[in-house]
């Protein structure tokens, strides 16, 4: 079989991402020696993979050693499902009554707070012929999910008392472990979960998993890995925030620990649809905001917000075309944005400009788009639209142009997105 070079798969797209196989590999494998082997890892692939494409990334991932596959949504797994993964897959999210066959038929697990749908969860299970795993949610300080314990043990009686349905683990999430390097408040959720622990085998019920970590506890709290850790950004490379690359320096320079090289998994790029001049004194794009001063030369490149390229960065942000910084000129549109490339004489008419990745000296990353947009590198990934053709890339492809390291910028994290 003829090996198609990654230039011959994108030569009839004007815009794709591109996923790296080695940044992939690489980060599962820094997690694994993170956690151990005694640990499940678990990666999330909610939000179509954080906007890297749900069964691509996901198929990539677990062939590099991931335990299992973390999802929002019942579409998700059976989404993955449909393309033959059979890695266990667990439910992070909402799963209403109606969608109990859909979890049972996918043999997911699911987070479990409602009397109602365990009973309809167990139902389903009767009819598939197998019982469906649930986690309980066990409310600490979040007040997003779960149940106060008193109301979890409740719920776990319940649960006994029903056929096609086993109680497999209980859970929380941290409200506050990446927006500050100040850890007591996320320090007491996971005191409060391991009592929780306690009640439950104190009152008979058998707890197998009991976990907590997200990307943050994982890297930064090796007694918060539990059962299972659920790493959402940090398998793709990024950190979660710089208060969680602070908190880890500071530990690690009084200790034998190492500072993982994240390596970014994806790379966004663009092919120049149009050159045009600009006179002195022409306006570019909508509104008027910008005006030329000089003779410029512009490049319209073909996405825009639609696609998932923030309108906050009009005016403010800029690509990169032949290893040289391409800024954005006007509004960014639905469907297009104009950068200056008048200093760039090597710009034509199907060059490759970069909007999240390397080249050459240059990189863009994901927390540099955000600290320009006022928000996180979490929803710069997201929010790419699935419309974008996602190419995973070999180390053998040309233009697998992923750094070896993560930079970071400086912006904040959010409140734990990873589940």
């Amino acid at each position: 079989m003829t090996e198609i070079s990654l230039a011959q798969r994108v030569q009839s797209e004007s815009s794709w991402c591109e996923v790296s196989q080695a940044a992939i590999q690489s980060n599962v494998k820094l997690l694994r020696q993170r956690v151990g082997d005694a640990v499940t890892l678990g990666v999330v692939v909610k939000a179509d993979a954080f906007g890297h494409g749900i069964v691509a990334t996901a198929r990539e991932f677990v062939q590099a050693g991931a335990d299992w596959l973390i999802v929002n949504f019942a579409y998700e797994a059976v989404k993955l499902r449909e393309a033959n993964l059979q890695a266990p897959i667990y439910i992070c999210g909402n799963v209403p009554a109606t969608q109990a066959q859909l979890v049972a038929q996918t043999q997911a697990r699911i987070v479990l707070y409602d009397p109602e749908i365990a009973k309809a969860i167990a139902n389903a299970g009767r009819e598939a012929g197998h019982s469906v795993r649930v986690h309980l949610k066990i409310e600490t300080g979040t007040h997003r999910q779960g149940l106060p314990l008193k109301d979890a043990l409740v719920l776990a009686q319940l649960i006994q008392t029903l056929d096609g349905i086993e109680l497999e683990g209980i859970t929380t999430h941290y409200a506050d472990i990446e927006d500050t390097t100040d850890h007591r408040f996320a320090r007491q959720q996971l005191t409060r979960l391991q009592e929780a622990d306690r009640a439950f085998r104190q009152a008979g019920y058998t707890v197998p998993m009991v976990h907590s970590a997200n990307s943050a506890a994982t890297l930064l709290w090796p007694e918060a890995h539990g059962s299972m850790v659920r790493v959402g950004l940090a398998a793709y490379g990024l950190w979660p925030s710089t208060e969680t690359y602070a908190t880890l320096l500071q530990t690690s320079s009084n200790s034998s620990e190492f500072i993982p090289s994240l390596s970014p998994v994806l790379s966004w790029r663009a092919r120049i649809a149009q050159i045009k001049a600009v006179p002195p004194g022409g306006y570019i794009s909508y509104g008027r905001t910008y005006r030329a001063t000089h003779p410029m030369n512009i490049a319209i490149l073909p996405l825009g917000y639609h696609e998932g390229y923030d309108r906050r960065l009009s005016n403010l942000g800029y690509v990169l075309i032949d290893g040289m910084r391409a800024p954005i000129c006007g509004r960014i549109c639905m469907n297009m944005f104009m950068v200056d490339v008048t200093h760039i004489p090597s710009a034509r008419v199907g060059a490759i400009a970069t909007l999240i990745g390397s080249d050459e000296d240059e990189r863009i990353s994901a927390e540099q788009l955000a600290s320009w947009m006022g928000t996180i590198n979490y929803e710069v990934l997201s929010r790419i639209h699935p419309s974008q053709p996602r190419f995973v890339t070999s180390p053998d492809d040309s233009r697998d142009s992923q750094a070896s390291g993560s930079t970071l910028s400086l912006t904040h994290g959010n409140g734990g997105a990873d589940t």
